[in-house]
């Protein structure tokens, strides 16, 4: 039986220390193109296979980062609750512990060389998704990863069929106010790829539906403050009678507004959010919305990690969840 190859064989082979050879097996950038090309051909021609070890369920610690979007907003709490993803994640993992690095999806690379850290087991992008540059560092390093509520064709991932979501609140609507209805869609520039999905959304819905619905129906705002100050006198302005919100927080910020304006809500305009925020669990009056469930996300998006990782099961994730209506008192 002939002897495995280490790093140390490759390293008395071109006369480096063993550590160089390590960075670069491990997919390190901070040696220079011109070393790293030499240890490779020189690992390659002595036949060198990195061993793959399989980690075991009941003495693993993993090191898990989890991605969040970056942002500027202080509202951001409202959108979702992080110990609760963290416990649906842990939840999928099962007995398996995990150690949680909480980082902000900036494009810094940095957190890839650095040793502190340990060993990246995996990577969750919680509502954002990772660079170009980053997705193929992942790739190259052999790290998995997955998206939360992103889809992607390079990355597994797990989302909720927003399409699906939008349709029930649009429909919801229509057997409201019939021919009657003048809808709108209130985005959030901030979030473009997000917003943009939405309202394409409500597009296709109401044109098959035979429902006026173009470019001139969607107002997109920067910010919350825009809301009272720009997205009502719009919404009035238009003759629109039904207003398809962002999120939930920008339907609440609409409500608000709108009923310091003496407007009748859903008497004169129908209004819906999305996402079913944690901010309404603090209204007297609950918007109508569609839940987007974070524990299931969680579990799922753990589930797969833990047989990817423990497991060795390759098999890449591209799953579409159902959504669900949640009545409220913004559309009867």
């Amino acid at each position: 039986m002939s002897k495995r190859v280490t790093v140390y064989d490759i390293a008395r082979e071109l006369g480096i220390s063993p550590s160089t050879v390590s960075r670069v097996l491990n997919h390190s950038s901070l040696i220079s193109d011109e070393r790293t090309l030499q240890i490779r051909e020189i690992a390659e021609k002595l036949g060198y296979h990195k061993r793959v070890i399989k980690k075991h369920i009941s003495r693993v610690i993993l090191n898990l980062h989890l991605f969040l979007p970056k942002t500027d907003n202080n509202l951001t709490h409202f959108f979702y609750n992080i110990s609760e993803l963290i416990e649906s994640i842990q939840a999928g993992f099962g007995d398996v512990r995990l150690n949680f690095i909480i980082r902000v999806n900036d494009g810094n690379l940095e957190f890839l060389e650095r040793k502190k850290t340990g060993q990246i087991d995996g990577c969750i992008f919680a509502f954002t998704s990772p660079s170009a540059k980053l997705q193929t560092q992942l790739k190259d390093r052999s790290i998995p990863s997955i998206l939360l509520n992103r889809k992607s064709r390079q990355t597994s991932f797990i989302a909720y069929d927003i399409p699906r979501g939008i349709s029930l609140l649009a429909q919801k609507m229509i057997d409201l106010k019939g021919n009657d209805l003048r809808p709108c869609y209130l985005g959030f520039k901030k979030l473009p790829q997000v917003s943009r999905e939405r309202f394409e959304a409500a597009r296709d819905f109401f044109i098959k539906k035979g429902i006026p619905f173009d470019e001139s129906s969607n107002l997109t705002v920067s910010s919350l403050e825009e809301i009272p100050t720009r997205a009502v006198d719009w919404v009035l302005e238009g003759g629109f009678n039904g207003v398809i919100a962002f999120n939930d927080l920008a339907a609440l910020s609409f409500l608000q507004a709108g009923f310091i304006r003496g407007l009748d809500i859903p008497g004169d305009i129908l209004l819906t959010g999305f996402d079913d925020s944690p901010i309404q669990s603090l209204l007297d009056r609950r918007i109508d919305t569609i839940s987007l469930s974070i524990p299931v996300l969680g579990e799922r998006a753990g589930s797969w990690l833990k047989a990817i990782i423990i497991d060795k099961d390759e098999t890449p994730l591209k799953e579409i969840l159902d959504v669900k209506y949640v009545k409220g008192q913004t559309l009867s």
